[in-house]
């Protein structure tokens, strides 16, 4: 069974990746914080249900960045390449614009904080042995599978 990866796991990876060799995987913290349940409850089909969307604001620190060597610039146009690419419905929410906070540490080094504002989707699969009890079944939290058709016959009548 698995899980989804969240927005912040997604963001992180990316930052981690795109700032290979500048840092290390272990001054990279990430959590979440001062979040709103939106609830829905909607049906996905084949037994699948969104039932909210969790919109918290995402908190990434980075430790002993090196502002020397990397321009910090670069690493603001990272976060806003990697929100733009992704495609989230960041303006159907009213997601706020990432807030960055640089305090220089040392000539060598700096703590940035990221405040991003991100929103997951939070949906239900069937499962006998699922954690979430849900309309009298038991469910677990996962992508709800979608069908999408591959092939469709359409036939319009009184046209040869």
């Amino acid at each position: 069974m698995s899980q989804t990866i969240t927005q912040l796991q997604q963001l992180t990876s990316f930052l981690l990746q795109s700032l290979k060799g500048a840092i290390h995987t272990n001054n990279l913290d990430a959590w979440q914080e001062r979040g709103t349940l939106i609830i829905s409850g909607e049906d996905k089909g084949q037994d699948g249900y969104a039932v909210a969307k969790w919109k918290h604001t995402a908190v990434i620190a980075i430790e002993d960045f090196p502002h020397r060597k990397v321009n910090p610039y670069n690493l603001l146009a990272m976060v806003s390449a990697f929100l733009i690419d992704s495609d989230w419905p960041r303006d159907e929410y009213g997601l706020d614009d990432p807030e960055i906070d640089i305090d220089v540490v040392s000539k060598d080094n700096a703590t940035v904080l990221i405040d991003v504002q991100l929103i997951d989707d939070i949906e239900l699969i069937p499962a006998d042995n699922g954690p979430v009890l849900f309309n009298d079944a038991r469910y677990y939290v996962s992508l709800a599978p979608i069908s999408i058709a591959e092939d469709v016959d359409v036939n319009i009548k009184g046209q040869s």
